[in-house]
């Protein structure tokens, strides 16, 4: 599975038939646009997204993040994604074992998070700091006081977010990047779901990924609609 080009490699001058480009002033809010690729969307310029997307290891959050980017962009919405602080510290070789690792993570998450501009229309968090109290419950116990603690943190911090998805293998599991077995992934899904619940949260939980589930995701959350006259 991949995403479709923004443009095609064979051609070089001038834009093809299949492909329109419209540019106008900023004032009207319009976008430019690739009808190939849009599939007859246009942007709601009202648009203010914060997107948590949460997922065992290797079930597809960085492939939906970059989907949801990528698609974004197309519309000329002001947007940006939050990367995932675990990978960084995976890559590291940090010692994930220590019970003190999980509020270090959730706080250097949450420190990145806060960088970012208000004033952007979509946030896309890769992994938002709600996932650190999922990793301690599973991890530690859920009765363990860092558990506590984060899920307390889980409750206030989830207000950050307008929307959140759960990824359930949308891509084949690789061990790469990751300390998680499959199994262990598997316990993680369930895990995460029953967070979310004993948060009171609605998501959505996605099952595949194509190169239109981007455009179904900011349609179904308000972001981009389909044009009258397509």
């Amino acid at each position: 599975m991949g995403f479709l080009p923004l443009f095609d490699n064979d051609w070089v001058g001038d834009y093809p038939s299949h492909m329109s480009l419209e540019v106008s002033s900023p004032t009207n809010h319009s976008i430019r646009s690739f009808d190939h690729l849009t599939e007859g969307y246009e942007r709601n310029p009202q648009s203010r997204l914060r997107i948590a997307i949460l997922g065992a290891p290797g079930s597809g959050k960085s492939t939906l993040s970059s989907g949801l980017l990528y698609f974004s962009k197309l519309f000329l919405f002001k947007v940006d994604m939050v990367p995932e602080v675990a990978k960084w510290h995976f890559y590291k070789g940090s010692d994930f074992s220590k019970p003190e690792f999980e509020i270090q993570k959730y706080q250097e998450q949450k420190d990145l998070e806060d960088i970012y501009p208000s004033e952007l229309d979509i946030l896309i968090c890769e992994a938002p700091v709600i996932i650190s109290a999922v990793y301690s419950c599973y991890y530690l116990g859920e009765e363990h006081p860092v558990s506590q603690q984060l899920l307390r943190d889980a409750e206030i911090e989830k207000e950050r977010y307008t929307h959140f998805i759960v990824s359930r293998k949308l891509v084949r599991f690789e061990g790469f990047g990751r300390n998680e077995s499959e199994d262990q992934s598997d316990e993680l899904h369930a895990m995460t779901i029953k967070i979310l619940e004993q948060l009171k949260l609605n998501y959505v939980v996605l099952n595949r990924y194509d190169e239109h589930i981007p455009l179904q995701v900011l349609s179904m959350f308000g972001a981009i609609s389909k044009r009258l006259n397509s």
